[in-house]
């Protein structure tokens, strides 16, 4: 079937996305009234992704004191570690790198690429909260915990209309977001430099600028869903191939997980500076 006009100067005004294969959703012009992307087969391979999480952390706990192999001994780490659990958790560290760059380079590889990337993560999460202590993976729970709250009111907020995703509202929000990165750049080239490395470093010693930095980009991830929502609606509204629910899907996952590492890194600043 054709695109029809509108949904041609629809998609056109919808270009800046968030993550990369969200990104080239928006681009995607190509429709199938009879066999479309559907709400309902997005979630269904949401959920698919949201469960090799899962898979990822049942993993670390059955493998858990069965690696084998030489005894690593470490004076920051109470617990005894192998030299094959260190390999399997370098290993997943790596694929959760590599795989959403081969997902968002190679597109039909996202149902395997997406699913490494969601086990990987799964399992590097539970792997941290069980080798760093208690008191870690109790950061861990509370993280997943906020991060399932933003998502449903992100949700809320933008399938009831409350908030519009304007092209405006996007622009605004890549400038905040490329200035967040541009001033961490800035931080990294001024802590190289001797003549400002003593000012940089007083600023990054400062809590209350690692948590208000910290604070910003939570905010941005958090925004940055509801551009997801609204790329993954058009996706819908306009008639894309199925197919393309692997993307949408993908997307979103990727989106909600960047969001809880974000959320995890902000827990962690604030328990720091408790302590200190």
């Amino acid at each position: 079937m054709a695109k029809t006009l509108s949904a041609t100067t629809s998609r056109n005004s919808f270009l800046m996305g968030t993550n990369p294969i969200i990104r080239k959703l928006a681009r995607i012009e190509e429709t199938d009234s009879e066999n479309s992307c559907s709400y309902a087969g997005i979630s269904t391979k949401l959920l698919y992704f949201m469960v090799m999480v899962m898979a990822g952390i049942l993993l670390n706990a059955i493998m858990g004191g069965r690696w084998g192999g030489e005894v690593i001994k470490t004076d920051s780490i109470e617990k005894l570690l192998t030299v094959n659990e260190v390999i399997a958790v370098g290993i997943a560290a790596l694929v959760l790198i590599i795989s959403p760059i081969l997902a968002s380079l190679i597109k039909v590889t996202i149902p395997v690429t997406g699913a490494l990337f969601c086990a990987s993560t799964g399992f590097v999460i539970s792997w941290a909260g069980s080798t760093f202590g208690k008191e870690y993976a109790q950061t861990i729970w509370l993280a997943l915990i906020i991060t399932a709250i933003v998502v449903m009111v992100m949700g809320f907020l933008y399938f009831s209309g409350k908030v519009q995703v304007t092209k405006k509202f996007r622009t605004m929000l890549i400038t905040l977001f490329i200035t967040a990165i541009g001033a961490s750049l800035l931080g990294v080239i001024g802590s190289l430099i001797p003549a400002t490395r003593g000012f940089v470093t007083g600023l990054m010693d400062n809590a209350v600028i690692n948590i208000g930095a910290s604070v910003l980009m939570v905010i941005i991830a958090s925004l940055f869903l509801l551009v997801d929502f609204d790329t993954i609606k058009h996706a819908v509204d306009d008639e894309l191939p199925k197919k393309y629910e692997w993307y949408a899907a993908f997307g979103l996952a990727f989106s909600v997980i960047w969001l809880f590492f974000k959320i995890l890194e902000l827990l962690g600043k604030a328990k720091g500076n408790n302590k200190s």
